[in-house]
């Protein structure tokens, strides 16, 4: 038969003409066909015309999956462009844009119902909307579409229609939309908002953008078939704003919960957006009912928010507590809570009532180092009363572990180009067992770099000794207060502030001796400036001692050189056959002399009580000291070793060796002092680290005295070897040792990845691992052990002793499961230390944890399940018995 038979002629040139005739429609909804594919097969599909295909192809649907191409060469010289002109219609009845269609398989037109048929991964985009389906109809007339899946040959339906509409996607298994109402009708649809997302039978768009969905819910779980879903019979959604829903049931698997509510209301805006902070509730055995953490966030806009939240209790104690956090980009981020709760034990009328008020700030402030590069500032401030550490109500864990809480305040500035350098810095230490605040306010440092003042602009020839010589300048000022915290706000603190001023030039220089030694000489001047000094006197008519503090500007200043030398010698010994293959030695010897002479002299005289003669210092209010009333030089000697070993190594493929540490570090230290009457020379000071198959890592110093001691167990100038035979004695050691065991990470990666993070999260995730869970690492154990012993009266025959060991890690039982615990035992008090224990559960939507602390001061438990999604954080269910409650 030949290719093209005169009936085939006729027909072309019959669909020509017919094509000419509709081509007025199809201008006017500017549909225009892309490409299609090579592919010549077509699909058959039957159905209706409102929801489903018809039963068979019209005969007069014309298949242009084989000549597509020749009716477009047909009509080319009328219309110059793929798109076919029609004249227009009347105003109203034009769409806004082109409708731009194309499907794999096949594509047909239907001439009398003026339709066009899509076949196998159709796709439609008009605007902004998008429709993907295995099968797309549309209609011409009425300027519809609808989309359907089809199923294959196992039963499985694919291609099920996905729409969208700007940021607004929807999955459904049918669907129709009108291109010129905007309004559309989708039959079991799942679409996105927010974290969350909507499920329902029906779905109706409106032209505004607002869905009405009939037999539907909302649910954040992701899951084909949702873990739980708050089920209700009418909902709209109103896109980038709210979601608002008629009575709505919480359903858990499928199956109904009498958890009801009249109506819900969840919002799915973008960003952050102010609301209320719903509470946490339950019942305390001391302190009564309570409603906690109840407030209000408010988002001041996309640099900074805010949320206050309280806590009520019926019997009286209450707590407020205020958190901001600022953040602009490329310039700083940062942190400010503030909070303060009034525990009330008991009530008025026992005698054990008692009121406990607590406050507590925390500031914490980074600046990008790219905002400044010359200048930075940085704060880490945490400061509150000692008693706000025990409450249960704000105090973590670490808080009430932690003895000494610091904070920090520093700006610096420096010279691009020069060599000069300034800082300002507030310090403040606070000690939450013994309640002693000490406070620096301010100190401030100006620095000048190290400047060669006799090198040459232009240098000819080697370089001169005297070219080496460098000197530099510092200048430190300082206020400083030690006080308690319940006295720190009154007017006596002002009283105990103690200020100086102190001015360092030190010049030094380096050069090589009989050419493997480097000697180092150095001179210091220190100037000081203070404004308090000391006078004492007697008076004759009460026969008491006075004491003065005198105010006004008073000065000392002393010198102090030193002259240093040291060299590095290398052993090494190598094997030829074996599993070690050679041993290297690096041993650093270095000695030196220092000398300060005597520029100050104390005061003499009968101050003391009875009149009693006393020696005293009129500098001894000067924080940064005074000069010595004594000469003093020492000699000063030490030595450091580094001991490693090359191996066979299999793993190593390119060497096959690999270098393995015995000691990376073992030093010894000394000095002798010239000019003392007694006791010249020091404590032997030994200290040393290293580490054991790369997971046990070992770190001890001993300090070793060779003088005796009398039978009060005092310090005499007689050799011990003398006295008992021994060399030297023991007087302090500490030994502590860290073993960390880990399983393999199941993803090989050391540190955590995510894809729903940002990249400062996940590195402040990496930078603390053991603050959160990941169940990557199937197992993790950190035992560390500490020994201390101080043996500094040998006389008494008692040696004090320190004895503890610690442990913490956690355990993956399955890849949804984690416990956890931490505990230690003290060998000295017999007794285990801080002990605690965590569940963890990972539910795919929902999370459980639970922690106990089953003894102690801090003895408690607390058990929280809630869903993951911080859209439904308020959907919880929490219990805990806090320390006071036992």
């Amino acid at each position: 038969m030949p290719l093209f038979s005169p009936f085939h002629i006729f027909r072309i040139c019959f669909s020509s003409v017919l094509l000419l005739v509709v081509s007025n429609s199809l201008l006017a909804q500017k549909l225009v066909p892309q490409e299609p594919t090579d592919s010549t097969q077509t699909t058959e599909m039957s159905g209706t015309k409102l929801f489903e295909r018809p039963d068979s192809i019209p005969p007069h649907v014309i298949d242009t999956t084989l000549n597509l191409v020749e009716l477009r060469e047909a009509v080319k010289d009328t219309t110059q462009s793929d798109t076919i002109q029609a004249p227009k219609k009347k105003k109203g009845t034009v769409l806004e844009a082109e409708i731009k269609y194309h499907a794999r398989d096949s594509i047909r037109f239907g001439v009398d119902d003026k339709k066009v048929y899509l076949f196998g991964d159709a796709q439609i985009n008009y605007m902004d909307i998008e429709l993907k389906a295995a099968y797309i109809e549309i209609d011409q007339e009425t300027k519809e579409v609808y989309a359907e899946g089809i199923v294959d040959s196992t039963g499985k339906k694919i291609g099920t229609p996905e729409f969208k509409s700007g940021e607004q996607e929807f999955k459904a298994n049918r669907m129709r939309y009108n291109f010129e109402t905007e309004k559309g009708k989708i039959i079991d649809v799942v679409t996105q908002e927010g974290e969350g997302n909507l499920r329902g039978e029906k779905v109706k768009k409106h032209n505004e953008g607002h869905y009405f969905i009939e037999d539907g819910g909302y649910t954040t779980c992701d899951a084909e078939e949702p873990h739980y879903m708050i089920k209700a019979k009418k909902l709209k959604v109103i896109p980038n704003d709210k979601i608002v829903s008629g009575p709505a049931f919480l359903m858990f698997e499928g199956v109904y919960t009498p958890l009801v509510i009249p109506f819900g209301w969840f919002p799915n805006k973008q960003g952050r957006k102010s609301g209320i902070i719903f509470p946490e509730y339950g019942e305390s055995p001391n302190l009564g009912f309570f409603f906690r953490n109840f407030g209000y966030y408010f988002n001041l806009g996309d640099k900074i928010d805010l949320a206050i939240t309280g806590d009520i209790y019926t019997r009286g104690s209450y707590g407020v507590k205020a958190v901001s956090n600022y953040n602009k980009r490329y310039r700083f981020n940062g942190r400010v809570e503030f909070s303060h709760n009034s525990l009330r034990n008991s009530r008025p009328e026992f005698p054990d009532y008692s009121v406990q008020n607590n406050f507590f700030f925390r500031w914490k402030h980074t600046q990008d180092p790219k905002a400044r590069p010359s200048t930075s500032f940085s704060s880490d401030v945490n400061v509150g009363t000692a008693t706000n550490f025990q409450n249960g109500i704000t105090t973590s864990t670490q808080d009430y572990l932690t003895n000494t809480f610091t904070s920090s305040i520093s700006f610096a500035k420096r010279w691009i180009g020069k060599p000069f350098s300034l800082s300002a810095n507030m310090n403040h230490s606070q000690n939450t067992q013994t309640r002693i605040v000490n406070v620096t306010l301010p100190q401030i440092a100006f620095n000048v770099q190290r400047i060669y003042p006799f090198k040459r602009k232009n240098v000819v020839g080697k370089q001169r000794w005297y070219e080496k010589i460098g000197v530099s300048y510092s200048m430190r000022m300082e206020n400083r207060v030690t006080t308690t915290d319940s006295t720190f706000f009154t007017l006596g603190t002002l009283d105990k502030m103690r200020n100086g001023i102190i001015q360092t030039i030190p010049i030094s220089t380096s050069f090589k001796a009989f050419k493997y030694f480097t000697v180092s000489p150095s001179v210091t001047y220190n100037e000081r400036w203070f404004f308090q000094q000391v006078n004492r006197d007697w008076d004759n008519e009460t026969q008491t001692a006075l004491f003065d503090t005198t105010y006004g500007f008073f000065s000392n200043r002393d010198v102090n050189a030193s002259l240093n030398m040291n060299t590095t010698l290398y052993g090494l010994v190598q094997f030829k056959k074996g599993w070690i293959r050679g041993i290297r030695h690096v041993f650093n010897p270095q000695v030196g002399f220092t000398y300060r002479p005597k520029l100050a002299s104390d005061e003499v005289g009968y101050y003391g009580e009875n009149a009693a003669l006393i020696t005293y210092s009129r500098d001894q209010l000067s924080i940064y000291g005074r000069p010595p009333t004594t000469n003093t030089g020492s000699l000063t000697y030490g030595f450091g070793n580094q001991l490693e070993m090359k191996v066979r190594s299999k793993k190593d493929t390119i060497t096959g060796f690999k270098k393995i540490k015995i000691l990376e570090a073992l030093n010894v230290n000394g000095s002798y002092n010239f000019f003392a009457d007694s006791l010249n020379l020091s404590d032997i000071r030994i200290s040393g680290r290293t580490r054991i198959w790369e997971r046990l890592g070992v770190n001890f110093n001993m300090n070793l005295s060779p003088y005796a001691q009398d039978t009060n167990g005092r310090t005499i100038n007689k050799w011990l070897v003398n006295e008992t035979g021994q060399l030297t004695r023991l007087t302090n050691a500490t030994v502590a040792l860290t073993l960390n065991l880990a399983g393999k990470s199941r993803n090989n990666s050391t540190n955590y990845e995510s894809d729903k993070a940002m990249p400062e999260e996940l590195a402040a995730i990496n930078a603390n691992k053991a603050a959160y869970i990941d169940f990557n690492i199937p197992w993790r154990l950190d035992i560390s052990y500490n020994l201390t012993i101080n043996n500094t009266n040998a006389a008494t025959d008692r040696t004090k002793l320190v004895q503890t060991l610690n442990f913490a890690g956690d355990v993956s039982l399955t890849p949804k499961w984690k416990v956890g615990f931490s505990s230690g035992y003290d060998f000295v008090n017999n007794d285990l230390s801080y002990t605690s224990l965590s569940i963890y559960r990972d539910l795919h939507c929902w999370e459980f944890s639970m922690t106990w602390v089953p003894f102690g001061a801090q003895q408690m438990w607390s058990f929280d399940l809630k869903v993951k999604s911080s859209i439904l954080q308020d959907l919880k269910l929490s219990r805990r018995k806090d320390y006071y409650d036992f």
